[in-house]
């Protein structure tokens, strides 16, 4: 008895060991954003957004990340067809999960009607999503950016149930936030724009994020690169995978999350 004892007993170490080295792995995943299929391409069959969006996903490919997710813009026009079939079948090339949210240009005016057919389209909104020790969270901002309050508190309800259920969670090290529209692109008392939140927002939801212990959060939307921190959260604006704006460039980003925190990549495309 004793002997059947040990044996079982290494044997259950060595799983263990097993289980522990495959958790200790780095997850790595890809950040892009911006397709926008149509944008600065405004004739069909819109080429030039085809074969941007075509390099992308071969990157990705190449890269063979845990997950990939695509920070809105997916499309330029969400009455376009012709944008979201090109979206979609190009889309359909990555050989890793990928999780989305919407950008103000999925919607072009943030109404039940828009959000509707985004939701019909896509099926979701917001994500909430486990990789090992990685916990990535997604929201829609155009609620927030357009001030639809019933909209926003449902949102956030929502996020302080999966912030809790991620700080909570055994063996969690890393929680990461993905929205469209950035938090803030340069520092916290830049003047609000189109391009980041309004102070009374950029000071809810940040605040939320450090309590919680949000590492990171990445964002789009102005199709070309920032980085900041903000009270230890890094803040990371990244260049699009379509066409670009000022000093933006074309690519997406490896990240690598390891026991000593991140490894931020541009990979152009």
């Amino acid at each position: 008895m004793r002997l059947f004892s040990l044996r079982y007993s290494v044997a259950g170490v060595f799983l263990l060991a097993i289980l522990a080295a495959a958790c200790s792995q780095p997850v790595t995943f890809v950040h892009m954003t911006d397709p926008q299929v149509g944008f600065r391409d405004k004739t069909p069959p819109f080429s030039q957004s085809d074969t941007l969006m075509q390099k992308a996903m071969a990157a990705a490919n190449m890269l063979k990340p845990d997950v990939v997710i695509i920070t809105g813009d997916l499309i330029d026009n969400p009455d376009d067809s012709l944008q979201y079939a090109i979206f979609a079948r190009n889309l359909a090339t990555l050989e890793m999960p990928v999780l989305l949210v919407p950008g103000n240009h999925d919607m072009l005016g943030y109404s039940p009607e828009r959000r509707e057919n985004y939701l019909r389209l896509r099926g979701y909104e917001h994500f909430s999503r486990r990789v090992r020790d990685c916990v990535f969270i997604g929201i829609d901002t155009n609620c927030i950016k357009e001030g639809d309050e019933e909209a926003e508190d449902a949102q956030w309800d929502w996020l302080l149930q999966e912030l809790a259920a991620a700080r909570n969670a055994r063996g969690v090290r890393h929680i990461f936030l993905f929205v469209h529209c950035p938090i803030v692109r340069e520092s916290l008392d830049e003047p609000e724009d189109y391009f980041n939140f309004s102070m009374e927002k950029r000071s809810r939801y940040l605040g939320l994020l450090k309590e919680y212990g949000v590492e990171a959060v990445f964002a789009g939307h102005t199709h070309c690169d920032y980085h900041t921190t903000v009270d230890g959260i890094d803040l990371y604006t990244g260049n699009p995978s379509g066409n670009v704006l000022k000093h933006g460039r074309t690519g997406i980003y490896l990240i690598r999350a390891n026991r000593d925190g991140l490894e931020v990549t541009f990979v152009p495309s």
